[in-house]
């Protein structure tokens, strides 16, 4: 019933524009305690440990990084990559992910937009980025252009809940149905689409885990 009532697969307008910088700015501090104690720290861990790492040391691209929980988490489950890119808009997010990964290159850029001298990657990382975009399904075309041949897309995507309601008054985010997100993960190009739900606290109400190849 809520999921008719309220408008879940598009973002409010206080996602949009410079107003989720200004925000994740001011979040920065306290960002990862914040999201360890809500259970994302461990769901990403699961998630990542789902994934099947390329056979040779990848290049990874984590985009929207944040603090770099969802980089951190492929990380401890595969090991430090051949080469480590975070790009976020907010700067304080990334000053943070860069003293946790001291290892990784980090840009200040949206989706979107990446340097010319970054070649498609064998791991692209995103978590809840997509939800924030006015046009999810170019951004998932954008990211399946970021994936090597042969290489993955590991994504965290809001889900409609009630709780996701709640989250959503402050963020804006917009979330999805499995089955939504997998047609635009199927649109955008990519095949073997895998749903891994989170399984336990507030990550299991708000959000899911999607494993997809870039043929």
């Amino acid at each position: 019933m809520l999921s008719r009532l309220i408008p879940f697969d598009r973002p409010r307008p206080p996602a949009r524009g410079g107003a989720l910088q200004t925000i994740y700015d001011a979040a920065a501090t306290g960002w990862q305690d914040g999201i360890s104690k809500l259970g994302f720290l461990a769901a990403y861990a699961d998630l990542m440990q789902a994934a099947h790492a390329p056979p040779s040391q990848p290049r990874v691209l984590d985009v929207g990084t944040g603090t770099g929980a969802f980089a951190g988490a492929w990380v401890d489950a595969h090991g430090t990559p051949a080469c480590l890119t975070l790009t976020d808009i907010s700067p304080a997010m990334l000053d943070t992910a860069s003293a946790r990964l001291p290892q990784a290159r980090t840009i200040v850029a949206s989706v979107g937009k990446t340097p010319d001298d970054l070649p498609p990657q064998d791991v692209v990382l995103c978590a809840h980025v997509i939800e924030h975009l006015d046009d999810p399904n170019a951004s998932l075309t954008w990211l399946f252009e970021r994936v090597a041949p042969g290489g993955i897309l590991i994504l965290a995507l809001s889900r409609p809940h009630w709780c996701t309601a709640l989250v959503r008054w402050r963020w804006g985010n917009a979330a999805y149905t499995p089955e939504h997100a997998r047609t635009m993960l199927a649109v955008a190009g990519f095949t073997d689409i895998a749903l891994h739900p989170f399984t336990h606290g507030p990550p299991s109400r708000v959000s899911h885990g999607y494993i997809a190849r870039r043929p």
